[in-house]
């Protein structure tokens, strides 16, 4: 159990976080009532909690185990604008600990894709599994966009990643491509290590990165069951990078 002093050391959000997670505990095991009070006033006293935040609180608190704990963990949440994600793996300051992910030496190229919805949400995929690194196509939109990171659930942080053309990545792998024509996904053998170019899905993938990718391992595809043409391009990369890890993983 983390000590108040601890707590006090951190960084203010850092610290309103860890302060939210022991009463997140709290409401699931017997703790003494005196250290939850230190905690409590450790998170009324933050220049984070407003007064009216402060005062409902207060409220939960008085409810006690329970209800009152829980409720106390997911309002400190929502003051910090994060989500519960109990599943993050976390180091004892209370930042996600990246050093817990298993690479594979699988890499992306995103050939121009325009959305930082798009962008974010394929990170988090990758983050997920077992992405190395990020080739970017000049265009593609930047990581760092707002919509990007948020929607990335701070991925964009974990995997490294450069804006370059194909030919700047530098590295020696096979190339293949996720676009409509190909083989049937579960047809196709996934290489060892090797990018795997992704494209737009309003032009799929530019001509050269479809010349490239058939010259080495191929076309990769999803098949469908429904009217539509194609799915959204980030449901798409999870698809694929699930089946990919699932290899070797």
């Amino acid at each position: 159990m983390i000590t108040t002093k601890k707590i006090r050391s951190l960084k203010p959000r850092v610290q309103l976080r860890k302060a939210a997670d022991v009463f997140h505990e709290a409401a699931r095991e017997e703790m003494d009532e005196g250290y939850l009070n230190e905690v409590l006033a450790i998170i009324l006293s933050s220049d984070l909690v407003d007064a009216a935040a402060a005062e409902k609180i207060r409220r939960f608190y008085a409810r006690g185990k329970g209800v009152g704990f829980e409720d106390i963990y997911y309002n400190v949440l929502s003051i910090l604008g994060d989500s519960p994600a109990d599943w993050d793996a976390r180091t004892d300051e209370g930042e996600i600990d990246w050093s817990r992910r298993k690479l594979l030496e699988h890499y992306l190229f995103l050939d121009h894709l325009r959305s930082p919805y798009n962008v974010g949400a394929i990170f988090r995929n990758a983050e997920a599994f077992c992405v190395s690194g990020i080739f970017l196509a000049p265009g593609t939109a930047s990581p760092d966009h707002s919509r990007a990171v948020r929607t990335s659930r701070s991925t964009v942080e974990a995997i490294p990643w450069k804006e370059c053309e194909l030919d700047e990545t530098g590295k020696a792998l096979p190339l293949f491509a996720l676009e409509l024509g190909g083989t049937d996904i579960k047809d196709f053998v996934f290489p060892e290590h090797g990018i795997c170019i992704i494209g737009s899905e309003e032009t799929g993938i530019t001509k050269e990165a479809r010349e490239r990718a058939e010259a080495s391992l191929g076309i990769v595809t999803i098949p469908q069951f429904g009217a539509k043409g194609s799915i959204n391009v980030a449901s798409a990369s999870a698809i694929l990078l699930y089946e990919w890890a699932r290899a070797y993983g």
